[in-house]
């Protein structure tokens, strides 16, 4: 149960995004890029990885790094051409025993996807998932946003959400959504159970209706009166810190 995402190959950047992709051994690397500076500080780091990868370091200057990436990318003296990982792995292939899994329904903001994912690898989620439709290909700004968990947490595409959660459903895993205008505080919960599906709705409407009714618990974190919702990643952050407390107390 998986989709085919197509992307093109794409420049990664900053010290924590790229030597991540380096080690990631399912990551496929093309060329690497870094200014005398980075190379002198982090040599044995970098040369430590590249030859598994089939290639070397190439030396250029800040202009050059500046000139293949958009202007204001902080890139720290280091790029590095990668191939997407998205295609690799499908549900059926993650779900396991004692899994979390994390879907966000339709969440269109890059830097939004990206924060998910290094709170998700904070807190040992299995996989993110996202619809094949309505959300972004993986690209430079989810990595940034990331910070080098794109290539540990895996970023699943598939077709159809209800279908992936009826699909997990049966092989054991419970539902949780979260929706700031219904269900029950966070708080109150005493433990998840162990094979778990956390879900997130968009930025601007929350979860799709049947993906909420599609449910076995919907919860909310509570909040004061002076703004009516917190921002998905802060959400995330909140919800899989709470999760990931409740389980080291079970």
């Amino acid at each position: 149960m998986k989709a085919s995402k197509i992307n093109e190959n794409f420049w990664l950047y900053g010290k924590h995004t790229c030597i991540s992709a380096l080690k990631n051994k399912n990551r496929k690397c093309i060329e690497l890029l870094v200014t005398e500076n980075f190379y002198r500080e982090c040599e044995k780091e970098i040369e430590q990885y590249v030859g598994s990868k089939g290639i070397k370091a190439k030396i250029v200057d800040n202009k050059k790094l500046s000139d293949i990436l958009h202007r204001d990318a902080n890139h720290q003296g280091i790029a590095l051409k990668v191939a997407p990982i998205t295609n690799d792995l499908s549900i059926e292939e993650i779900a396991g025993n004692g899994s979390t899994i994390v879907i966000l329904d339709q969440v269109t903001d890059t830097h939004n996807i990206g924060s998910v994912l290094r709170t998700s690898a904070c807190f040992n989620v299995d996989a993110l998932v996202l619809p094949y439709d309505h959300s972004p290909s993986e690209n430079s700004s989810i990595a940034k946003a990331a910070s080098g968990a794109l290539d540990i947490v895996p970023l699943v595409y598939v077709t159809n959400i209800v279908k992936t959660m009826e699909y997990l459903k049966e092989v054991g895993y419970w539902c949780y959504g979260f929706d700031c205008t219904a269900g029950e505080d966070i708080e109150k919960i005493k433990d998840f159970e162990k094979k778990r599906v956390i879900i997130f709705g968009s930025e601007e409407k929350g979860m799709r209706r049947l993906v909420k009714e599609n449910c076995d618990y919907l919860l909310k974190i509570p909040i004061s009166n002076a703004i009516d919702s917190l921002n998905v990643s802060n959400a995330a952050a909140i919800g899989l810190y709470s999760l990931y407390i409740k389980a080291k107390l079970v």
